[in-house]
């Protein structure tokens, strides 16, 4: 066995995927990922949703098993993932999940590479903003107002 550990969580009220990969995966690791993976995407029924990839303490694959996920990332996008931020720390690992996303997407790679949870959170509010799921902030709120003090 590798030293594979992963996460899917599924939140559907905010249209969103949290997906954490850590170690190395063996196939038969990265196929029990992929099968959470897939049936938490395919609950969408196909209709636009959002993924946070967490891949930071992800190490590189072999071919074999990054082509079952390359397959994978293809496959969540035909059921509707219209934004992926990939959070990775690894250049390595950076580079072998964008060369996955770009060959197993149709037409444009919906994926967006970060380097922070913030940015990744931000980056997944404006894809839900422009999916419709979001309002915009009023203009001019910096943040909500403060509750009265008790005397």
């Amino acid at each position: 066995m590798g030293s594979a550990q992963y996460s899917v969580k599924n939140e559907p009220s905010e249209r969103t995927l949290y997906l954490r990969m850590a170690g190395f995966f063996e196939e038969s690791e990265m196929k029990d990922f992929i099968r959470l993976y897939l049936e938490a995407t395919a609950s969408y029924g196909g209709k636009p949703h959002v993924v946070l990839a967490d891949l930071r303490e992800l190490q590189i694959s072999s071919l074999d098993v990054s082509k079952l996920l390359g397959d994978a990332i293809g496959e969540g996008r035909k059921r509707g993932v219209t934004c992926c931020a990939h959070l990775t720390s690894a250049t390595v690992v950076k580079m072998q999940m964008a060369r996955l996303a770009r060959e197993h997407s149709q037409g444009e790679d919906v994926t967006v590479n970060v380097g922070t949870l913030e940015e990744a959170n931000k980056v997944l509010a404006e894809a839900r903003l422009w999916m419709g799921l979001e309002a915009p902030a009023p203009e001019g709120t910096l943040s909500p107002p403060e509750s009265p003090k008790a005397p």
